[in-house]
């Protein structure tokens, strides 16, 4: 287990690059009779938005996975999407934009000043810390948008990436079914265990880190309408509790029949210091309950009232601070967890897996069209910058996310976080 200071990185002088234009998907989009290929390694949000955004712009996009089907893992969770909204919304085609209703958690609200805040409450007196404005920001169901995001897509399930080949005018993946494809571009987005990821840094260096926090998460269906009324009257989306031993959240995943609140799915979320674990279901549960300080108010009965049948589970946050990777000559790449795994402080990783997902497709688009039309560019050079933006823009995120799980636990430097003084901004 590795917990760095907050100061680590503060020696870097990280710098922006912008060598991405800004791009139309229906002026910049590639007509060549024969399209590109780019075999996307992960079936998760960040591999199947590249597929979507790639796809618009004339690419074709393989996606694989190692898992047997979008349903594998039951494991649900939310997520928020603030600050690279405008971005998602010009990768994915009209039809995911028009049905992305379906993943939101509560699709029925009035989104006003208040809905798009996330308040924080002090976990000594209950008492308002301050409110995070999220403006047009939308909270979802990581399923249900994993499922509206495959709409389309090429996946090939149960299939484990192996190695890479470089081949003189593309690269192949081979799995572990013995069977292999070969592509003009591999895109590794296979989270925060990227296998591709080791294949281009090397296996121990490409090694995530613990921090040091644990992450638990209980999803609830309670069959009392009154106890999910306790939860959406605190935020009828989500609220925060910190500045004690352990962070709360709660919030709402899901609304059946907006009239019944028994029909509601609501979450709820605690993090602590505290040794590596792993737990699932029951044995999750009963170890929060019993081996955890207790919240208070709200935080506090959302699990209390956890059902010993619910989806619960516990884990310990990891990341990996980015570092330059072989991109076997503008061949390979990494992107969101794979690139750059984070804790979940300000809901930055998904934030900068769109940001990556959007730079790729630009530098893609870029180095066709601009070949295309005769004025050659150089892969390596294009692919390089890409990569070098993605290391950069990524060590920063992670090391704020590790700094941000540091004062959070504690009353007298919560208001020192980004979360009070910038809020969930870039």
């Amino acid at each position: 287990m590795i917990i760095l200071s907050c100061n680590f990185f503060l020696c870097f002088n990280f710098i922006r690059y912008s060598n991405f234009p800004i791009r139309s998907i229906k002026t910049m989009a590639i007509s060549n009779k024969d399209k590109p290929t780019v075999v996307i390694i992960g079936a998760g949000l960040t591999g199947l938005l590249a597929a979507q955004g790639l796809k618009q712009n004339g690419f074709r996009a393989i996606v694989v996975e190692k898992e047997e089907g979008i349903d594998a893992r039951p494991r649900e969770w939310t997520m928020l999407v603030h600050w690279a909204m405008p971005i998602f919304q010009r990768l994915v085609p009209e039809d995911i934009l028009q049905d992305l209703g379906d993943a939101l958690c509560n699709p029925h609200l009035q989104f006003d000043a208040e809905v798009e805040t996330l308040p924080c409450y002090n976990g000594v007196t209950g008492k308002l810390l301050f409110r995070s404005p999220t403006p047009g920001a939308r909270r979802v169901s990581r399923r249900r948008l994993r499922a509206l995001l495959a709409r389309d897509v090429d996946i090939r399930w149960g299939m484990s990436l192996r190695r890479i080949t470089q081949l003189e005018n593309g690269i192949r993946a081979n799995f572990e079914n013995g069977t292999s494809i070969d592509a003009d571009y591999l895109f590794g987005a296979d989270g925060t265990s990227s296998r591709v990821r080791e294949l281009l840094v090397g296996g121990e260096a490409a090694q995530p880190q613990g921090s040091g926090f644990l992450f638990a998460t209980g999803i609830n269906q309670f069959e009392e309408a009154e106890k999910t009324g306790v939860i959406v009257n605190k935020h009828p989306v989500a609220a925060l509790m910190m500045g004690t031993g352990s962070v709360g959240g709660i919030g709402v995943v899901s609304v059946k029949k907006l009239l019944d609140k028994s029909t509601w799915t609501t979450f709820w979320v605690k993090i602590w210091r505290g040794e590596p674990i792993d737990l699932r279901g029951r044995a999750a549960l009963d170890y929060v309950r019993k081996r955890t300080a207790p919240l208070r108010d709200e935080f506090q009965l959302a699990i209390d009232w956890t059902r010993d049948d619910s989806h619960v589970s516990v884990n310990e946050m990891k990341y990996w601070v980015p570092v330059a990777w072989d991109n076997l000559d503008g061949r390979a790449t990494l992107a969101g967890d794979a690139a750059h795994p984070m804790l979940i402080y300000r809901g930055q990783g998904f934030q900068h897996s769109i940001t990556d997902v959007d730079n790729y497709v630009s530098a893609l688009v870029h180095l066709h069209a601009t070949n295309t039309a005769g004025n050659n560019v150089s892969r390596v050079d294009i692919m390089g910058a890409y990569d070098d933006e993605v290391v950069q823009r990524g060590a920063t995120a992670v090391e704020q996310s590790l700094c941000e799980a540091e004062k959070s636990l504690d009353i007298h430097t919560v208001k020192q976080m980004l979360m009070a003084t910038k809020g969930h901004g870039k």
